[in-house]
Formats: structure tokens, C-alpha cells, sequence
């Protein structure tokens, strides 16, 4: 049937006053659509659950980005791509009101509503399927937790986080790296055992996330070792974020060289 697995949605716009505009309405394709013709000439719309995952976004009418393809192409265009071709054709909206709507219950989305995140496709369907997340023991307990990969902004050297899936959804959970304000080599950077502890150092190596150079580097009284991440793991576990900071790595270095620890 190909239906989504939720009764209601909220359409949000750039045009509305505020968020608490938002406007409720059942999950149907000629919902959806209707809300997107009234506000064809926004810079931006939005429609998401009613507990706010974002199920696409549009600008100025032009859907942009719908992680769930499949309903795009065989639900939604159908209805939606007469609206394209007559500026004048709207649809009937049948709004709902928003103490309805968030009486409902709010399943997790069957689509990959964390693409706006940063969570490829493929990423988001191995987490739910029980796979893509790492086992980080902490104080006693264990931690369900995936990697994020970013750049510093100051300086674009390898950036990684840690999001806490405890419960069922991304968290910020602490930072893996540090930045001490030296250009490092690709693929290196400086682990945060002042906040994380030594204890996550044989982690990162039981995981085959990274290794020790043999270096570190005193900052404010604590010896930060650096490691050498693997490329092929930081892409295994986030692809887009691994891909972005190679972009920003591949500019920096056709810039100014500085300094760098190689």
C-alpha cells in the first residue's frame, strides 16, 4: 500500500509568522500536496510528524529533498505535478486541530528522517535493524552509540562526536576529538582524554576506529595522545560526514600550508 505509518502531519512555511502557525492535517498525498501548492511561492516549507521529523522539504513548491522516494514517485507526484504545471490549481486542505493531532500516537518514521542530519539511507536502515551502533562500555553500563564526522571550523582537522542512541533516537553524547589549534595530517587527530578518560582509548582500538601515533601533546596540563583514524572505518560508520571533511580538507590544503603535525 505504500501508506505512511502515522495518522497526521504538520505543514510548516517561511511565509507563516511563526512555528505556531503550523498547520495539522491527515497523512494523506492530497493533504500533503494541498499544503505545498497553498505555499508554492515560500522559500521554504516543511512538512514533519507532529512530534517535528521531517518527512520533506520544498522550496518555492520545488520538492528538494523526500528520503522516502518511493512514496514520492508513486503517491504523492501524482497528485502534486498538476499543481506544478497550473500556478493557478489548488487542492482542498482538510486541517485537523492540533490537540487531535498530537493525541496520536507517534511511531518511529519508516522513512530516513535524519537525512537532514547528516544519516545516509543506508546508515539509518542498519540502525534500525539493530546494526550501525557501537557498544561503549561507561561506568558500568553500556552506551549504544554511533560516530559522527565533522571539521573544526577553525582550522578543518578531523572532528569526531559521539551520539547517544539510548533512546531510539540521536543524542549529543560528548566529543571523541579535540581540537589543540594545530594543523594535523588526514585522517589524525588528537583523542579527549580529558573528558572521555583513558578508559576509551583500547575502545577505539578494539572497534578498528583508529591507532596511536606515539604522540601526544600537552595542553593545560593534560597529554592528549593522537591517533591515526582509518578512512575506510570513518566512511563505514558516516559517509556523508567523511565526505564533507574531505572536501574541506582537499580546500584547506590548496590554501595556506601552516604548520602541521604529519
Amino acid at each position: 500500500m505504500n501508506e505512511l505509518n502515522r495518522k497526521y502531519l504538520q505543514g510548516l512555511s517561511s511565509d507563516m509568522d511563526s512555528p505556531e502557525d503550523a498547520v495539522f492535517f491527515k497523512a494523506t498525498p492530497q493533504n500533503i500536496a494541498a499544503f505545498l501548492a497553498d505555499h508554492r511561492w515560500a522559500d521554504f516549507t516543511s512538512i514533519a510528524t507532529v512530534d517535528e521529523k521531517t518527512f520533506l522539504t520544498a522550496c518555492m513548491g520545488m520538492i528538494d529533498a523526500c528520503p522516502d522516494q518511493s512514496y514520492l514517485a508513486k503517491k504523492l507526484l501524482p497528485v502534486y505535478a498538476p499543481c506544478l504545471t497550473d500556478p493557478e490549481k489548488n487542492l482542498e486542505l482538510e486541517t485537523v486541530p492540533a490537540e487531535a493531532a498530537l493525541a496520536e500516537p507517534c511511531p518511529t518514521p519508516d522513512w530516513n528522517y535524519l537525512r537532514w542530519d547528516g544519516y545516509s539511507d543506508q546508515k539509518y536502515r542498519a540502525i534500525q535493524h539493530g546494526e550501525g551502533l557501537l557498544n561503549l562500555p561507561w561506568h558500568g553500563g553500556t552506551v549504544p552509540v554511533d560516530v559522527k564526522v565533522s571539521s573544526y571550523y577553525s582550522n578543518g582537522n578531523l572532528a569526531l562526536s559521539l551520539q547517544n542512541w539510548t533512546h531510539g533516537e540521536p543524542e549529543p553524547w560528548g566529543n571523541l576529538t579535540v581540537n589543540l589549534g594545530i594543523l594535523m595530517g588526514q585522517d589524525c587527530a588528537f583523542v579527549d582524554v580529558n573528558n572521555l578518560g583513558n578508559e576509551i582509548l583500547p575502545w577505539i582500538e578494539k572497534n578498528g576506529i583508529a591507532v596511536p601515533t606515539g604522540r601526544t601533546r600537552l595542553s593545560r596540563m593534560v597529554f592528549y595522545p593522537e591517533y591515526r583514524f582509518h578512512g575506510e572505518k570513518l566512511a563505514e560508520l558516516d559517509s556523508v560526514g567523511y565526505q564533507r571533511y574531505l572536501s574541506v580538507l582537499d580546500n584547506d590544503q590548496n590554501q595556506s600550508p601552516g604548520m602541521s603535525m604529519t
